[in-house]
């Protein structure tokens, strides 16, 4: 239960993230591209497969080597997934070579932010933990 939860809240924070990258990539490349609904439904599988790549973290504490690993799977995998979607759904031309650098810009700052994002909720999720453990064997004492 707890990786479907995790799951959900990295789509949610992936998806908002891609809604922001999306606008200002469009702002600054496509300013006169007109939309299509298409589109939503392209960002929303993109977004959930970048999440997918959190199940790859074990819920128990490993070596910073291994997460450093981890982690940089995780990160080609999105980059793997953003720009092979995205050249398939015709976001971008790899021709055009500014739309494949910021892409490769936005890629990161995602990345970068949603990273930040599930640390400090990971950390907090940690503090509740041990004081509610603290609370616990303090009762238990008593």
């Amino acid at each position: 239960m707890n990786k479907l939860k995790n799951l959900l809240h990295t789509y949610v924070c992936v998806m908002s993230c891609v809604v922001l990258a999306t606008a200002i990539f469009i702002t600054v490349f496509m300013p006169d591209t007109e939309l299509h609904v298409k589109l939503l439904w392209e960002m929303m599988l993109v977004s959930f497969l970048c999440s997918v790549g959190i199940l790859v973290y074990p819920e128990k504490a490993v070596s910073r080597k291994k997460l450093m690993l981890l982690t940089f799977l995780h990160y080609a995998e999105v980059n793997v997934v953003v720009l092979g979607l995205g050249f398939y759904f015709e976001w971008f031309s790899a021709k055009y070579l500014p739309h494949v650098i910021g892409m490769l810009i936005l890629i990161n700052v995602i990345f970068l932010i949603v990273s930040i994002v599930e640390r400090k909720r990971a950390e907090k999720i940690v503090r509740q933990l041990n004081r509610r453990l603290a609370e616990y064997q303090m009762n238990v004492i008593q």
